[in-house]
């Protein structure tokens, strides 16, 4: 019985991943929060159109604060619609609401405020950001090119 569970485990995992992988990109960006910070992370689209999808993904943020390097995790949440970007992402730091535009899912540009949650401030204030995802060839990631 034990080899049946983990055989079918196994198998679900391998259909999950396939689908997985046909949603799913790899960020890199640039932020500026009251200090430069480096971002990459994963990212997953739910929904395909381009009227209406949502983005989220757990990333990894790295700065320097007083003369040491910093690992920071973080989580995000994006509704896209009509290339318009509304986000919230989130750190042990700090909350950080958005808006921004995004080109067919390959790039975002947005803006937003970073309000800090954690006695030491090390995000807070205006912030801004452009962000590349990166995503497999044939992937449903990206929003497809529309001409009339």
């Amino acid at each position: 019985m034990k080899k049946y569970f983990i055989l079918s485990l196994l198998l679900s995992v391998i259909f999950l991943k396939a689908q997985l992988l046909e949603k799913t990109a790899l960020n890199v960006s640039y932020r500026y929060t009251g200090r430069n910070v480096l971002q990459a992370g994963l990212e997953y689209r739910f929904g395909n159109s381009y009227d209406g999808s949502i983005i989220l993904g757990p990333s990894l943020l790295y700065t320097h604060v007083n003369n040491t390097d910093k690992f920071i995790p973080e989580m995000n949440v994006n509704l896209l619609r009509a290339g318009f970007l509304i986000g919230i992402s989130g750190n042990p730091y700090s909350l950080e609401p958005r808006i921004g535009i995004s080109l067919f899912n390959a790039v975002f540009l947005n803006t937003g405020y970073s309000f800090p949650i954690h006695r030491e401030k090390y995000f807070k204030g205006v912030t801004f950001g452009i962000q590349l995802n990166i995503a497999p060839k044939h992937s449903k990631f990206y929003d497809k090119l529309k001409i009339m």
